[in-house]
């Protein structure tokens, strides 16, 4: 007899870790790091840019309690680049203005 296996519940920290993951991906495609899936090309959007990064930010703070401590360094590290590579292209942006 076949034994079939049921699926584990997705639970909400499952779901805030895919989030956190595709706000992260998505900052760094808004600020033309990595291409846009759809299109190929990559393009400059700031301001959604720091939306992406501020709600990524919000998700690993809700996150962080649930994580091990290997996983919180590694969503922190991430965090810390994005803000840093944020700066840096609106720097960029306001010296080519």
């Amino acid at each position: 007899m076949e034994r079939t296996e049921t699926p584990e519940r997705t639970d909400v920290y499952a779901l805030l870790r895919y989030t956190l993951d595709l706000y992260i991906a998505g900052a760094w495609q808004l600020m033309g790091f990595l291409p846009d899936p759809a299109t190929g090309k990559t393009h400059v959007a700031l301001e959604e840019a720091q939306i992406a990064i501020d709600c990524a930010d919000f998700l690993a703070g809700k996150l962080k309690p649930h994580l091990e401590p290997e996983a919180q360094r590694e969503y922190e590290r991430q965090l810390r680049d994005l803000k840093l590579n944020y700066l840096a292209k609106l720097d960029e942006s306001r010296k080519e203005a």
